[in-house]
């Protein structure tokens, strides 16, 4: 039933490739696939492929945050201004960047940063090349003041998270996911030279139908940085999403913290209600359901945890557009189904 369904959300998309996961209570894990991740050459896509998962990484960085808070590194009332060279920095607290009450303006809606990635699509962003987008432009809304999501907050919390510890945030993501967790699949930038990286696609831009956007990859990762660059697969995603809640990352406290929310109706995701620190709070089907949405140029991600019962799943998609609540709609109501 679960890989029927996957299959038929890909052949409604044209054979779009899709990889998805599914843990139920006892921690079983259900792998399934479906469609192209060439579709020039209609090779199929593969459990063995990697695609981006978009703001699913905020997930990953604003655990890595508390993570910190946890050691006693930062505390989420800290101002930020001891690590970022921003003028309203020492306005700004670790939370509502982590929560997007900072009003700090997203850089990827300035139309410069949008033209030079169309452009360059071999360009190699530095993360303070971002920064320096919005810099000089004033806030949008007084820090705390109200809720609206903005990609900038994610790249200050990894430059914060690379000042703070000494190293990258690559290096940091490995060390803790892969080499402490081993969810050895999830990358930033370090991952091996022959990795199978799915091509990615899109289908928005000026109604030109599917166009292949992998040659942007370069240009597209690294000005994503610690807000949506991280690759990896569904039963990566899925484990990770799972250990956080779980409790085998966090303390009860500090993950209490994470899940603290804020009223967030998004036009752009109709079934959020909340954004906590780093999670977004759906509701599908009238199920509570908490972990984060993605959508970079090319790829389309949803990973979501249910507490009780408890069940997490995490779909991937290389085109940018999958109907992310729908496909996990259909997943939901078979684990529903079958497994409870």
């Amino acid at each position: 039933m679960l890989s029927a369904a996957v299959q038929r959300a890909s052949e409604r998309r044209a054979d779009t490739g899709l990889q998805a996961a599914v843990i139920v209570d006892d921690g079983t894990i259900w792998r399934g696939v479906a469609g192209n991740a060439d579709h020039g050459d209609d090779d199929l896509l593969t459990h063995d492929h990697h695609l981006y998962i978009g703001s699913v990484t905020k997930f990953f960085t604003a655990t890595l945050v508390m993570r910190q808070v946890q050691r006693g590194a930062i505390s989420l009332s800290d101002t930020v201004d001891e690590w970022l060279d921003l003028e309203y920095a020492g306005d700004v607290t670790v939370r509502m960047l982590l929560n997007h009450t900072s009003g700090v303006p997203n850089y990827t809606g300035d139309p410069w940063f949008t033209t030079r990635n169309v452009a360059r699509p071999a360009k190699r962003w530095r993360p303070i090349e971002l920064v320096d987008i919005i810099r000089g432009k004033s806030l949008d809304f007084d820090p705390g003041s109200r809720h609206r999501y903005s990609n900038s907050n994610y790249v200050l919390l990894g430059i914060l998270l690379e000042q703070l510890t000494g190293s990258s945030y690559g290096a940091l993501l490995g060390d803790f996911v892969r080499a402490e967790l081993g969810y050895d699949r999830t990358y930033y930038l370090d991952y091996p030279d022959d990795a199978p990286i799915a091509n990615a696609y899109d289908e928005s831009v000026f109604n030109l139908g599917r166009r292949e956007l992998t040659a942007f990859r370069t240009t597209l990762e690294t000005s994503a940085y610690a807000a949506g660059g991280i690759l990896s697969t569904a039963p990566d995603v899925a484990s990770f999403v799972r250990s956080v809640f779980d409790g085998r990352v966090l303390d009860e406290d500090v993950l209490s913290q994470m899940r603290t929310f804020v009223d967030a109706p998004d036009e752009d995701v109709t079934t959020q209600v909340e954004y906590g620190l780093g999670i977004r709070h759906l509701r599908i089907d009238g199920e509570d359901l908490y972990g984060h949405t993605g959508t970079i140029p090319g790829y389309s991600a949803i990973a979501m945890h249910h507490d009780q019962p408890t069940y997490t799943i995490a779909v991937i998609g290389n085109v940018s557009t999958i109907d992310q609540a729908g496909i996990c709609g259909a997943l939901q109501r078979i684990v529903l189904d079958e497994f409870y």
